[in-house]
C-alpha cells in the first residue's frame, strides 16, 4: 500500500522500493514524528486508491507532504532495496556528478545514534555558543590572544574527508533538520548543524553591505559610528579588509557556458551579470558539491579558516554535539552557561548560535526576562526570502556541476539580487518544485520535470524584506516563528521571479518553474544599536543591561541585508573580537 502511494506520488519510484527507505527513515524519527507517518498513512491510503483523482484534496494537507517527501528521498536520493540491481532515480535523471561516482552509499546514518558528547569542562574564561560566521572567528581570535575558550557546537565536526556528493547523508549530518516560518506562505529555513555552521555548506559569496543598507542600521537602531556620527560604511570598510585577507576573497571569473547563457539573457533585458567575488581559494574544482561540503577544501569555511588552526595550535577547546540551553545571571553579570550535559562557570559568553539559535537561548534565560532587551529579542527577524527560477533548456546546462553561484545582477538591489547559474541537488531539486499557484509537484508533472534535469539553469532572487518575523517560544520552550508579508514585500517578490522567467525566456528557455520560498540569511532578531530603546546589544556586540554577554553573529545586524550577509557577520565578528580581546586584557 505505502509502495503504491510513493508511485502515485513520485512515478517510477516503486521499483527501488521506497518501503524499504522509509522503514529505516522511521528509525530515526523521534515517536511523534513516527506517529505523524502512521497518520499520513492512514489519511492517504483510501483516498490512493481511487487513483491521483483521489489525493488531489489532499495535497495541501501536513499528510501529503510528509509522504511526498520521503518518497523523493527514497527515489531521487537514490536509494535501492535489497538485491535490487535495475535503474534507480539516479539513473532516471542522469545525475553522475565526479563527487557522487565515487560512492559506495552507505545508508546507516539513517539510524545511526550520535556518539556521546564529551564531558563538559567545569569553567572556562569566554564560552563561545556556536562555530559559524560569526563564532568561529571570535573563538580563534580570542584562542589566539591567549584567552581560555571553550567553543560550543550543537552539532558534529566532519572535516573534507567526510563530504561526499550524498545529499541525504549530508542533510542528516551537517544540516538543522527542516524548519518554516508560517504565516501566509511558508518559508523554509535552511542553516548548518555542525562546526563551521552554514559555512560549510553554503556557497561562500563574498559581498559588502551595499550604502543603503548600511544606513538602514542607524535609521532602525540608532547604530553610531566613529566619533558618534551615523554609522556608515567607512566604519564596517576596516572590519571588511581584515575578513577579506584572510578568507583570500577573489573573484570567480570561471565562467561555464550556462552562466554566459544567463549572461545573454539579462543582457536581453538591459540587465547585467557580473562575476561574483567569494570566499574559495584556487583548488575549487567547481565540482558543485557545495552545499554537501566542500570536498577539496577550497571552500574557506569557518572552519578551514579559523577553527581548525585554532585547534591545531591548541589554542581553543572545542565541545560538539552540545546543546546550550540558557546563560546564567546573577547580580546584572553572566555567571555560566547551562547545556545538555553540565553548567560551565564563566564570566563571559559569546551567543553565536544563529538568529534563530541566540534568540531562543536568551528567551529561555529566566534571568534575562526582566530586562528592557529581552523585550526586542525575536521581534525583528529579518529573513531575506528567496526562491529559485529554473528554465529548461534543449541542451544541457549541467548546473550540478559549476561552481553555484558564479555571477549575480545588482541592478535592482533595492528590491531585490539575482545570482546564478544554480541547481539543487536532485532531492531538493524535486521537493522545492511548485506549479503556479505555489502548489508542490508530484505525479507525472514531477517525473517529467525531473527527468529534465541537466537541462535546467537556475537562478536564485532574494528580495529585500523588512524585518517583521517574529520568534517566540511554545510551551515546551522551543522556537515559533512567524512572518507576514507586507504589500511591499509581496511586490518585490513577485517582480524578482517575474524578471527571472523573463531572463530565461530571453535566453532560449522552453519551459520555466519555480521554487517555494526558503532563505539561509536570517538576520537581526537581537539587534544591534546605540539606542537601548531600539536594540538589544551595543556597538560592541554587548547586552545593554547584563555584564559579558555578547551577541556575535547574524542576530545582530540591525536591519536585513540585500545581499549574503556571511561577510558583514564576519566583520562585525572581528571588530567584536578586537573589543573582547582589549576587555579581556585590562
Amino acid at each position: 500500500m505505502l509502495a503504491e502511494l510513493c508511485e502515485l506520488l513520485v512515478p517510477g519510484s516503486r521499483a527501488i522500493g521506497p518501503e524499504y527507505y522509509i522503514a529505516q527513515a522511521v528509525a530515526g524519527m523521534s515517536e511523534r514524528g513516527e506517529d505523524d507517518l502512521h497518520a499520513a498513512i492512514g489519511l492517504l491510503a483510501p483516498a490512493a486508491g481511487q487513483g491521483p483523482d483521489g489525493l488531489v484534496p489532499l495535497t495541501g494537507s501536513a499528510a501529503f507532504a510528509l509522504i511526498r517527501r520521503l518518497a523523493i528521498e527514497a527515489y531521487y536520493g537514490d536509494f535501492a532495496r535489497p538485491g535490487y540491481t535495475g535503474p534507480t532515480g539516479w539513473d532516471d535523471i542522469d545525475f553522475n556528478a565526479p563527487q557522487a561516482r565515487r560512492l559506495r552509499k552507505d545508508w546507516s546514518f539513517l539510524t545511526e545514534a550520535p556518539p556521546a558528547p564529551e564531558p563538559l569542562p567545569e569553567e572556562a574564561e569566554v564560552v563561545v555558543v556556536g562555530s559559524g560566521a560569526g563564532g568561529g572567528l571570535i573563538a580563534a581570535e580570542l584562542g589566539r590572544h591567549g584567552h581560555d575558550v571553550l567553543l560550543i557546537e550543537a552539532g558534529g565536526l566532519y572535516q573534507a574527508s567526510a563530504h561526499t556528493r550524498f545529499e541525504l547523508e549530508a542533510r542528516h549530518r551537517l544540516w538543522w533538520p527542516a524548519r518554516f516560518a508560517d504565516g501566509d506562505d511558508p518559508v523554509a529555513l535552511l542553516a548548518g548543524r555542525c562546526v563551521g555552521g552554514s559555512t560549510v555548506i553554503n556557497t561562500k559569496v563574498a559581498v559588502r553591505a551595499a550604502a543603503f543598507d548600511v544606513a538602514a542600521f542607524h535609521a532602525r537602531t540608532g547604530l553610531l559610528g566613529d566619533g558618534g556620527r551615523p554609522y556608515a560604511p567607512d566604519d564596517l570598510a576596516p572590519w571588511y579588509d581584515t575578513v577579506e585577507r584572510l578568507l583570500g576573497v577573489r573573484e570567480r571569473a570561471d565562467w561555464t557556458p550556462s552562466a554566459y547563457r544567463l549572461r545573454d539573457g539579462l543582457a536581453a533585458l538591459g540587465a547585467s551579470f557580473e562575476p561574483v567575488r567569494s570566499y574559495t581559494d584556487h583548488n575549487c574544482t567547481r565540482c558543485g558539491s557545495c552545499l554537501q561540503g566542500c570536498p577539496t577544501n577550497a571552500g574557506k569555511s569557518a572552519l578551514n579558516t579559523f577553527i581548525a588552526p585554532a585547534l591545531g595550535r591548541g589554542q581553543i577547546r572545542l565541545r560538539t554535539r552540545t546543546t546550550a540551553e540558557r546563560v546564567l545571571i546573577s547580580g546584572g553579570a553572566v555567571t555560566g552557561v547551562a547545556c545538555h550535559g553540565g553548567v560551565v562557570r564563566t564570566r563571559t559568553v559569546v551567543l553565536a548560535a544563529g538568529a534563530l539559535g541566540t534568540p531562543r537561548i536568551l528567551l529561555s534565560s529566566p534571568d534575562y526576562a526582566g530586562t528592557a532587551g529581552a523585550r526586542l529579542v525575536g521581534r525583528s527577524l529579518g529573513l531575506h526570502p528567496a526562491r529559485l527560477v529554473y528554465g529548461r533548456f534543449d541542451e544541457p546546462q549541467d548546473c550540478h556541476l559549476v561552481y553555484p553561484i558564479t555571477g549575480h545582477c545588482l541592478d535592482r538591489q533595492e528590491d531585490f539580487v539575482v545570482e546564478g547559474p544554480t541547481v539543487q541537488d536532485p532531492v531538493s531539486f524535486a521537493e522545492s518544485l511548485v506549479d503556479g499557484d505555489d502548489r508542490p509537484l508530484w505525479g507525472r508533472r514531477l517525473a517529467d520535470g525531473a527527468r529534465a534535469y541537466r537541462h535546467w539553469a537556475g537562478m536564485l532572487v532574494m528580495a529585500n524584506d523588512e524585518n517583521t518575523g517574529v520568534i517566540e517560544l511554545d510551551l515546551r520552550g522551543e522556537p515559533v516563528i512567524t512572518k507576514r508579508f507586507s504589500a511591499a514585500e509581496r511586490a518585490r517578490l513577485d517582480a524578482a521571479r517575474e524578471f527571472a522567467v523573463a531572463a530565461l525566456r530571453a535566453a532560449g528557455a522552453r519551459e520555466v518553474v519555480w521554487t517555494g520560498l526558503s532563505t539561509s540569511h536570517v538576520q537581526g532578531s537581537v539587534p544591534m544599536g546605540s539606542d537601548p530603546g531600539r536594540s538589544a546589544v551595543n556597538a560592541n556586540g554587548r547586552s545593554h543591561e547584563v555584564a559579558g554577554l555578547y551577541v556575535g553573529d547574524g542576530s545582530l545586524i540591525p536591519a536585513s541585508l540585500s545581499v549574503n550577509p556571511s561577510l558583514t557577520i564576519m566583520a562585525f565578528a572581528a571588530k567584536i573580537a578586537d573589543h573582547l580581546v582589549k576587555e579581556l586584557s585590562r
